[in-house]
């Protein structure tokens, strides 16, 4: 049986530690790209937002975007329909929810559940029972819900 020395006990164990030490290391290494959070979620939000404006001016799912930008729109029956923009003639079917977002519009529609107004100076003008009207702005007075 051969014979170990305190030395060469000391030279096994020291092999023993660097090499367990290698291997650890090699299972740890930093080379492996960390994805970047930020970097993904600004992706997907500029997708979503890329997706959303290829249907402005679509009842998607009953949902529509309209970009009041001064030239007249048109839209059929949709559940919520949201006015982006201002100083636009809007002609538009039955709405559960309607929310417009800007100033100076004038939105003709069939019959209308709720109108909820951002923007100063708009006029909704609806078939039927008259809608509720929450009003978010400093001036309540300047936008007109009217029935016929």
């Amino acid at each position: 049986m051969p014979r170990t020395t305190p030395l060469t006990r000391a030279t096994l164990a020291l092999a023993l530690a660097t090499g367990l030490a290698a291997g650890l290391a090699a299972c740890s290494s930093d080379t492996a790209p960390t994805p970047d959070p930020t970097s993904s979620a600004d992706a997907q939000a500029a997708q979503a937002e890329k997706d959303a404006e290829a249907h402005f001016g679509e009842c998607v799912d009953g949902f529509a975007q309209l970009r009041a930008d001064g030239e007249p729109l048109e839209l059929g029956d949709c559940e919520s329909v949201s006015v982006l923009g201002d100083a636009t003639e809007i002609t538009l079917g039955n709405v559960t929810t309607l929310t417009v977002e800007g100033a100076g519009n004038t939105i003709t529609a069939g019959t209308v559940g709720r109108v909820l107004y951002s923007g100063t100076g708009n006029t909704v003008d609806a078939t039927g029972d008259a809608p509720a009207v929450d009003d978010l702005t400093d001036d309540p007075t300047s936008n007109t819900t009217t029935t016929h």
